[in-house]
């Protein structure tokens, strides 16, 4: 069932166009909201930066846009930024929730029209916010016709990813924590070749291509594992890969549930802490 869920999510019309423009700003997030800014930090090589909403709180002045990236609204990290700089900067809310406390601290509100009628991980929320994202920035979307390929994902994978393919990365190891509860990695693709690596005897690694030279060195030299990779340029195609690939995996595995929704414990304190 949950598969099937994913699955037709991801089939979904995605793009959100926006209307503004952008030339730089913050762009806090935290979960896939997170992986979000990451992706368009590398996207624009730095004209957008990723900011977590809790050290946002920390800096006494910013000198960019705000935008603050939140599909429920909900997050209290969040809503303490928005409060704190409002009136201090101009403030973009991209969320699916209008009615929350944070879209109506916004200056400028984008929605995205997602809906769901049970709690999933987010695959749909994440696309739709990442296509605003890029939209927002002046950014053109990559091409998903490569994302008919899967990856055999094994239980432990190390994602890595260069540029916007890091935040993909990023997006893997979050979703195998909230499908399957599995440890995992994500790392930069030079920061992953300095020491990580070290880690990844006897383990899988996922590498999100988005065309670099280096991507084919690596993927040639390792020998002593398996190293799986896309056939991408660009992080719409990785994304939808992943997610392809996980729901794959879950039918494999005949796996029909979602672990943080299961784990009544840990998601308490998740709660508790966010909310």
């Amino acid at each position: 069932m949950y598969a099937d869920l994913i699955e037709r999510e991801i089939t979904q019309d995605y793009r959100v166009n926006v209307d503004l423009k952008l030339d730089n700003a913050y762009i806090v997030g935290a979960g896939d909201s997170f992986a979000v800014a990451l992706t368009i930090e590398s996207k624009t090589n730095g004209r957008f930066k990723a900011l977590d909403p809790f050290e946002g709180l920390f800096y006494e002045n910013l000198d960019r846009p705000l935008v603050i990236v939140s599909a429920s609204g909900r997050p209290k990290s969040n809503i303490l930024l928005a409060r704190k700089f409002k009136g201090k900067t101009k403030l973009y809310v991209i969320t699916a929730n209008e009615e929350s406390q944070l879209a109506k601290l916004a200056d400028y509100l984008i929605p995205i029209p997602y809906k769901s009628s049970q709690p999933l991980p987010g695959t749909l929320s994440f696309l739709m916010s990442l296509s605003a994202i890029y939209s927002l920035a002046g950014e053109k979307e990559d091409d998903i016709k490569e994302s008919d390929r899967s990856l055999n994902l094994t239980n432990n994978p190390f994602f890595i990813g260069y540029k916007e393919g890091y935040g993909i990365a990023y997006y893997a190891m979050l979703k195998f924590a909230e499908i399957f509860g599995y440890t995992t990695n994500s790392e930069r693709f030079e920061q992953f070749c300095h020491s990580p690596i070290f880690m990844t005897e006897n383990r899988q690694i996922i590498l999100f291509r988005i065309g670099n030279e280096r991507e084919i060195e690596l993927i040639n030299s390792v020998d002593y594992t398996d190293i799986q990779f896309t056939n991408c340029n660009g992080a719409f195609c990785n994304a939808i890969t992943l997610i392809k690939s996980i729901v794959n995996k879950m039918r494999r595995e005949k796996w029909d549930k979602i672990y943080f929704l299961e784990n009544k414990k840990i998601l308490n304190v998740s709660s508790k802490m966010i909310y």
